[in-house]
């Protein structure tokens, strides 16, 4: 165990018993399990809900974290499972909730680029969601949460090659999408990788 995973673990175990260690958790998480809820269930009121039961769940099961690798890694997967769970029992017909956009968090000091982010990422959720949900389950695991190829397999159920042949084919969709929305345009052109 590296230096960095001792530290998440301590962390994780003082969080146990210490309000201002669970705290420092959440900040640190937050960013990062919002947008790939966001990217995975679309920018409405359910996406924001569901972020918020990742949390509770990464705070309730801090004690299964051993600190083997990053704590982001970890939560990353919890995560995972959680909206899983949630859009199994949606398809299931349980819940049904129209997409709406998400009211963006506006800071006082740049509402203009504030505004101007929140309208990007609510677009982009809006091509992610076009995507059938393996691509953008792949996707939002390989980018958002920075999974490796193997554990992105690993995490759905399938061969590394199916899970890299999803993320390339839903990077080529994805881009497809983007390229007839104006906001994306210039930055479609901008840089391929293909």
């Amino acid at each position: 165990m590296n230096e960095s995973g001792l530290d998440d673990l301590r962390l994780a175990r003082q969080a146990r018993q210490d309000p201002s260690a669970a705290r420092a958790i959440l900040d640190r998480l937050m960013p990062r399990i919002r947008h790939a809820v966001f990217m995975l269930v679309g920018g409405d009121q359910e996406a924001e809900d569901l972020t918020h039961v990742c949390l509770l769940e990464i705070l309730e099961n801090l004690g299964g974290f051993r600190g083997t690798g990053p704590l982001e890694a970890w939560a990353g997967q919890l995560t995972f499972r959680v909206v899983m769970r949630h859009m199994k029992r949606r398809r299931r017909g349980e819940r049904t909730v129209a997409l709406v956009p998400e009211e963006t968090g506006v800071s006082p000091s740049n509402p203009e680029r504030d505004a101007e982010r929140g309208n990007t990422r609510e677009r982009l959720a809006q091509h992610m969601k076009k995507l059938p949900i393996e691509r953008r389950t792949t996707l939002v695991l390989r980018l958002v949460l920075e999974h490796s190829v193997a554990e992105v397999a690993e995490l759905t159920g399938v061969p590394v090659n199916t899970a890299r042949d999803r993320i390339r084919v839903g990077l080529r969709e994805l881009r497809q999408s983007m390229a007839h929305d104006p906001a994306f345009k210039g930055m479609l052109s901008e840089g391929r990788d293909e």
